[in-house]
């Protein structure tokens, strides 16, 4: 990121938090849980949602080896003081009965998105049991919006940031499919789920940021480079700020689970 470019980045930091907040504020009045994995998107999720909703619970769901659960519940930083933070481990078995269960409910196109319909289910059925709560929200859009999946690092080295820049669009029109799947999930257990950094206010705010704020080229393995340090802004611990991406179904540990009910063929994911 070009740091020495210092009003420029006061001036993309102070429309992050504008269009952020804006888009937080729609759950006001909602009891909701967000689905937390100690990373960066979560992690902002939580610090703005704890300014708005009293008693927000942070839920992080992993098996007990995976390093999701291990970044939390390892973790010593100091979480929003309205905050309350949820951690439970899930089984091989939880993984392996939800995945066929989500078997017969999901029309996705790729396994990365069968393996997000099943951590959602999982995450939905714990937030279910929280007294009182009717809304789980997802910290799911700076990936896609700021680059952060790897293959934004393989397209801007080999293809250049022009390149790069485009994915971003096909990756919001992927992610915009998963949304709905994730959605039917979700609603199985009688929640709503909402993605606040989908929103258009955020999104047209964010397609607008230079990508050089975004990633840099050779071999960039941190990638979201403004919206880290956005979350610095915020008082995020360092230690999440500069912790590295990591795919929901890696950091919750499903992967290889499904992937080895996909050679002992005891699943049909249909993709």
């Amino acid at each position: 990121m070009p740091l020495a470019d210092r009003e420029s980045i006061e001036e993309i930091i102070s429309g992050l938090r504008i269009s952020s907040i804006g888009v937080i504020n729609s759950l006001r009045g909602r009891n909701a849980t967000l689905a937390y994995s100690g990373g960066i998107d979560s992690s902002i999720a939580g610090n703005l949602i704890a300014n708005v909703v009293s008693g927000v619970s942070l839920l992080a769901l992993g098996k007990e080896d995976s390093p999701d659960f291990r970044a939390v519940s390892e973790s010593k930083i100091q979480y929003p003081k309205n905050a309350k933070i949820v951690i439970e481990k899930i089984s091989k078995s939880d993984i392996e009965t939800t995945a066929n269960e989500i078997s017969k409910i999901v029309n996705v196109s790729n396994l990365a998105h069968f393996e997000d319909c099943t951590a959602f289910w999982l995450i939905a059925r714990r937030a279910k049991e929280i007294q009182g709560v009717d809304t789980l929200v997802s910290a799911n859009g700076p990936d896609e919006l700021f680059c952060g999946y790897d293959r934004f690092r393989r397209i801007a080295d080999a293809d250049g940031l022009d390149s790069a820049e485009k994915e971003i669009k096909v990756a919001l029109k992927s992610a915009s499919s998963l949304g709905r799947e994730v959605k039917k999930v979700v609603s199985e257990f009688g929640l709503d789920f909402v993605e606040p950094f989908f929103q258009a206010p955020f999104v047209d705010f964010s397609l607008h940021i230079p990508i050089n704020y975004k990633i840099i080229l050779g071999n960039d393995l941190l990638r979201k480079r403004i919206w880290r340090y956005f979350g610095r802004t915020l008082q995020i611990s360092e230690e999440i700020v500069t912790r590295p991406k990591k795919a929901m179904q890696y950091g919750m540990g499903l992967h290889r689970v499904i992937l080895g009910m996909l050679k002992q063929g005891t699943l049909d994911p249909g993709v």
